[in-house]
């Protein structure tokens, strides 16, 4: 009896043992085809030259000639300055210079 008992342990332990690394080497196996995967979707994604498309042309100014340059140029400098004047705030510049000019005024009259 102790002969089948020997018998079925050691084919029970082995076949554990058995099992046991089979699983760790499908895991580990399993592990590195992910792994590699993953690798080889990096550098191909480095690697690969990216293609561009233009989906619609670029708008290119042309002119006639230079004169026409120069004016388009002075003519927008002139509307950047004008929307400089009609945008700043003098709102507090006018009433604060207003307040001493009144100061002022107020003074000469009360030294007469």
């Amino acid at each position: 009896m102790s002969l089948v008992f020997g018998f079925l342990a050691g084919v029970t332990t082995s076949s554990t043992l058995i099992y046991l690394h089979t699983s760790e080497i499908q895991y580990n196996a399993t592990r590195a085809h992910t792994s590699i995967g993953h690798s080889r979707t990096t550098l191909d994604r480095i690697l690969t030259p990216h293609t561009y498309t233009i989906t619609k042309p670029i708008p290119v100014e042309t002119r006639s000639n230079v004169a026409e340059t120069m004016k388009d140029l002075w003519d927008e400098e002139v509307v950047k300055g004008a929307s400089f004047v009609l945008n700043a705030d003098v709102g507090n510049w006018s009433r604060e210079t207003a307040g001493r000019v009144w100061e002022k005024v107020s003074a000469a009259v009360s030294a007469k």
